[in-house]
């Protein structure tokens, strides 16, 4: 009696079509086959990429949820913290030992007080953190080695570059912006504005260390690229707080 064998795309088509999708096209570019080798053994071994692929997806649901849930509970806890002024004296007597005293000897126009923290960040946020989300996500579809725009970094090479150096901008760029706040007579952590910003802070070192971490773990990975996202647009929702106390002030 002879046994029934399973067509692999029968298998493989059982499985949702976009983790099918994602999942073969980074394995169609990550595999090449070795020099001298058969096509039918490289086929063989692109198929079995392929389906391992498919079935380290199956987690995808969970990693989604897990990148929407991280930046609501960074959210809830800047809030805790900002609400419970502990952090206020330290702030204000660093703030006014080292960075006030300095902008005031600059003596900037109002324009600059008011504006610069705004613009320099919206730069930063737009022009780093914007390219590299780009950039992450073209490395999960499997283009990692491709050219980047004006750079000879790879795509892989510069993403973490980029994402590394917004953190860091970001945060001269909140003193700054703390600085400016006292300088126009403002309260310190008085508005949502110091929530977001906290929290995107906090979240952004997160992400900073599962992508160091997550090496090729597949769902790590999916929950990287959705927490970058969500992330990004927390950034965004901070950048029109901003603007709104800007222009209200």
């Amino acid at each position: 009696m002879q046994t029934k064998s399973m067509n692999p795309i029968t298998v493989l088509t059982k499985q949702p079509a976009s983790a099918v999708r994602s999942s073969a096209l980074r394995a169609s570019k990550n595999t090449k086959p070795r020099p001298g080798s058969s096509s039918r053994l490289a086929l063989g071994r692109r198929y079995q990429q392929v389906t391992k692929a498919v079935a380290d997806g199956s987690d995808d649901t969970a990693s989604k949820a897990i990148a929407a849930a991280v930046p609501v509970i960074g959210l809830a806890g800047s809030a805790a913290l900002i609400n419970a002024h502990v952090i206020d004296e330290p702030v204000l007597s660093y703030l006014n030992t080292v960075g006030v005293p300095v902008i005031n000897a600059l003596n900037p126009p109002e324009f600059v007080i008011h504006w610069f923290h705004a613009l320099n960040m919206g730069v930063v946020l737009f022009a780093m953190g914007g390219y590299g989300t780009y950039l992450g996500w073209r490395i999960r579809a499997g283009y990692g080695d491709e050219d980047t725009f004006g750079t000879p970094d790879s795509a892989a090479e510069l993403h973490w570059k980029l994402m590394a150096g917004m953190g860091f901008f970001f945060l001269l760029g909140g003193q700054g912006g703390l600085i400016f706040t006292l300088l126009e007579d403002r309260t310190l952590f008085a508005s949502p504005h110091a929530i977001t910003a906290t929290a995107g802070l906090g979240v952004l070192a997160a992400q900073g260390v599962l992508g160091a971490t997550m090496k090729d773990s597949e769902t790590l990975r999916t929950t990287h690229a959705y927490l970058g996202s969500t992330l990004m647009a927390l950034f965004v929702a901070h950048a029109a707080l901003g603007l709104k106390l800007g222009l209200s002030f």
